[in-house]
C-alpha cells in the first residue's frame, strides 16, 4: 500500500488569530514572487549607453564622441557604463567606469564590484591627487590591473592615456588643447 503525504497550507481562518502583520505576509510574498517571475529584468538595473558630457574643446570632435559611444557599448556588454566628460580646460576626456552588473564586470575587472559604484582605480576620476598619475605605483594588484584594463580598452578605440592621470584620455591624432588656448577661447 502506497502512502501519500499531504501538506496543509494555513487558511485565512487559521491565520485569523495571528497578528495583523503575519496575516498579510504570505500574500505580499506571493505578489513579490509573481512580479519577479513576470518581469525578472525589473530587478536588474537598466544599462545605459555611454554618458558623454561635452564642453567647448571637445564639442568639435564628433569622431571622439563616436569612439566613446563604441567604448560604452563594449563596457555595457561587460556589465559597466562609461561616464566621460570634457572639461573646458585640460584638452582631453575625463573618464570613469561604473559597475551595473558585478557578476559580468568580475570577468574583466577586479576589486569590490558593487552595482552602482565606480571600478576601483585607486583615486577618484577627475581629481588631481597624488597617485592619479598614469604610471603611479604602490597600489594593490587589483587597482593596477583595472588601470591597465582601462588603458587597453580605450586604446582599442583610438584613445591614448595622458601621463598626468589614469582617467585623462585624448583621441589619438587629435591636437592637444593647451590651457592657454582654452582660456583664450573662453574670452
Amino acid at each position: 500500500m502506497q502512502r501519500f503525504e499531504t501538506h496543509v497550507f494555513p487558511s485565512s481562518t487559521a491565520l485569523a488569530g495571528a497578528p495583523v502583520g503575519s496575516r498579510w505576509l504570505p500574500l505580499a510574498l506571493a505578489l513579490l514572487m509573481a512580479a519577479c517571475v513576470h518581469s525578472p529584468q525589473a530587478a536588474v538595473p537598466e544599462l545605459q549607453p555611454a554618458e558623454v558630457h561635452v564642453a567647448s574643446p571637445c564639442s568639435e570632435t564628433p569622431s571622439a564622441r563616436a569612439a566613446l559611444q563604441r567604448v560604452g557599448q563594449e563596457l555595457q556588454a561587460q556589465g559597466m557604463v562609461l561616464q566621460a566628460s570634457c572639461p573646458a580646460t585640460g584638452g582631453g576626456w575625463v573618464v570613469q567606469v561604473r559597475v551595473v552588473d558585478g557578476m559580468k564586470a568580475s570577468k574583466v575587472v577586479r576589486g569590490p564590484l558593487a552595482d552602482g559604484h565606480d571600478v576601483d582605480m585607486g583615486t577618484p576620476a577627475g581629481e588631481v591627487l597624488a597617485g592619479a598619475e598614469s604610471a603611479a605605483q604602490g597600489f594593490s594588484p587589483d587597482v593596477l590591473h583595472n588601470r591597465a584594463w582601462l588603458r587597453a580598452t580605450m586604446a582599442r578605440h583610438q584613445f591614448e592615456n595622458t601621463p598626468d592621470a589614469w582617467w585623462h584620455y585624448a583621441l589619438r591624432g587629435a591636437a592637444p588643447v593647451r590651457t592657454a588656448d582654452a582660456d583664450l577661447a573662453a574670452r
